[in-house]
């Protein structure tokens, strides 16, 4: 699909505002005892989502796929109304209710303080993180070693933090995204992460969402 200028779709645009209004950055009471995770993969017409939850060690609970017809290009900065449904449709499958979702795309780290995470946390009130690889704003200096992480900050606020899971590898960009502060939304990803440059969850998730989308062509 072709890219468009976002500022076309001025409705969606006001939708996020409205939706950063909503966001809490607040922690429920509660430990996050299982942690789910999304991602999405794109054909030309579908995509595809993928869901998983995992236990404090990182065992797999449950895993759910789903996938939706695409309505609109890709624009950067309204990924939540381009991957949202197949997303939610994904989500909604699951049997075990994760305590706090991390989710493949930005948290509050976005123009407007209202990326994907923070979408669905708030559409269905639950504590996300937004993890990327990618950051649509903000400035940080690039951490220098593994395990080492940065704040990450827009119009002289804090959003996140860059943390670099491994060497040789980039950073990863972490931001709250609904119902979790920065402290927590940084630990949930930081206990994830195993090995890799994503956390375990996100990364299972993005695996099995690939799959899907290549089974689905075949």
């Amino acid at each position: 699909m072709v890219e468009q200028d976002p500022t076309k779709f001025a409705n969606l645009l006001r939708i996020q505002t409205a939706i950063a209004t909503l966001v809490v950055l607040d922690d429920p009471p509660g430990d996050y005892a299982l942690i789910g995770a999304v991602a999405q993969s794109c054909s030309k017409e579908v995509v595809y989502s993928s869901a998983i939850v995992v236990d404090a060690l990182m065992n797999v609970v449950e895993v759910s796929a789903a996938s939706a017809r695409l309505t609109m290009p890709y624009l950067a900065g309204l990924l939540f109304f381009r991957e949202g449904p197949a997303a939610i449709a994904a989500l909604k499958k699951l049997c075990s209710k994760p305590d706090v979702l991390i989710v493949h795309g930005c948290g509050i780290n976005h123009p407007r303080f209202a990326g994907f995470a923070s979408h669905l946390g708030v559409f269905l009130n639950t504590s996300t993180v937004g993890v990327s690889k990618t950051t649509l704003c903000g400035e940080y200096v690039e951490p220098d070693e593994a395990c080492r992480c940065v704040p990450l900050k827009f119009k002289n606020r804090q959003l996140g933090f860059v943390l670099k899971t491994m060497i040789g590898t980039k950073p990863i960009f972490i931001s709250p995204g609904h119902l979790i502060s920065l402290k927590n939304a940084l630990q949930v990803v930081q206990r994830c992460v195993i090995n890799h440059r994503l956390p375990e969850p996100l990364r299972l998730a993005h695996i099995k969402a690939r799959k899907a989308r290549f089974v689905a062509l075949d």
